[in-house]
């Protein structure tokens, strides 16, 4: 998830949803309190764990903190060898997800016909809008934190590329996340420098407090939609979902106007100009970029298909 959230046009909730752990993760977010940090701060880990099922809270953020540093590097290298077949696997895994999710959630009524066109038309307008220009004013940033939480909460919404939209990627997720390293290399020692931006030090401490606020919130949002709302909330993510495709489309060129730069975070282009094209099957590489593709929906299918029958064993293990 910390990867995925980290690449703009993938969602961490998408992740969550596809390995199978996302109404788990959804129910212990909406938990979050200020008793969870008091328990935290007095070292008390057995209420932690029995109120807010800490094992599996502390898995995930540390899982997410952690993969930001070091699986989504692989991913850059990957990137820079051929971003292509990466946008490829991606692309494939998750149309195997919008048919999981289609299987499971068939439509019984024209409201939940309405809610997945909804769904699908925010999807598409996400999908074809123009990015805004870099805001350091601590109102936008605290929304910006708050807003680029959806990716993790809401499947199909990429954190990431909200913040692109917003205009704020490389400021809240390159410079400030490079100005607390700095930071960090300074107080142990590593590194002797006095050039620390400390207002970009206050900007990532102010979204990363939108975020908690923002996960805590929609958290408590999503889950009470999803118990209420049920068919309706799955119908509108596999509309949004299914909108979004058109953001990781694997083939495509990035293009800028003469009054435009780009902006790159580890070989990443960080825009949302792309010119999209259709594979030439005449072409070697689109060839391996849709076996690729087939790899990945293949993926996804074996997981769900596993993760099945490993949930009816257990499921007939415990009425015997």
């Amino acid at each position: 998830m910390g990867s995925a959230n980290k690449l703009p046009g993938i969602s961490g909730g998408l992740v969550a949803l596809i390995t199978g752990f996302y109404n788990e993760m959804i129910n212990t977010f909406k938990k979050i309190n200020f008793q969870t940090f008091i328990y935290l701060f007095k070292g008390n880990f057995k209420k932690f764990n029995t109120h807010y099922n800490g094992h599996f809270l502390i898995i995930i953020l540390l899982g997410i903190i952690i993969s930001y540093f070091t699986t989504s590097q692989i991913l850059d290298y990957f990137f820079k060898i051929s971003e292509l077949n990466v946008w490829s696997l991606f692309y494939g895994m998750i149309i195997a997800s919008i048919i999981i999710l289609i299987k499971k959630n068939k439509i019984r009524n024209k409201k939940e016909i309405i809610f997945m066109l909804f769904g699908l038309v925010i999807g598409l307008i996400l999908s074809l809008s123009e990015p805004l220009s870099e805001n350091k004013n601590i109102l936008f940033v605290f929304f910006c934190g708050f807003i680029s939480i959806c990716g993790m909460v809401i499947p199909g919404i990429s954190g990431s590329f909200l913040l692109i939209l917003l205009g704020n990627y490389k400021l809240l997720l390159v410079d400030s996340v490079n100005a607390f390293i700095q930071f960090l290399k300074n107080i142990i020692g590593f590194q002797n420098s006095n050039e620390i931006d400390f207002e970009l030090i206050k900007i990532l401490i102010i979204f990363c407090l939108g975020s908690v606020i923002g996960l805590i919130l929609l958290s408590n949002l999503l889950s009470y939609l999803i118990k209420k709302y049920t068919n309706q909330i799955n119908q509108l993510i596999i509309g949004f979902v299914s909108g979004s495709l058109l953001i990781i489309w694997p083939w495509k060129k990035v293009y800028i106007n003469s009054d435009e730069t780009i902006n790159s975070f580890n070989n990443l282009e960080i825009t949302n100009n792309y010119l999209k094209y259709l594979p030439d099957l005449s072409e070697s590489n689109d060839l391996i970029a849709l076996i690729w593709i087939l790899f990945g929906f293949l993926f996804v299918i074996y997981i769900e298909n596993y993760a099945s029958r490993k949930k009816n064993i257990w499921t007939n293990r415990k009425k015997n």
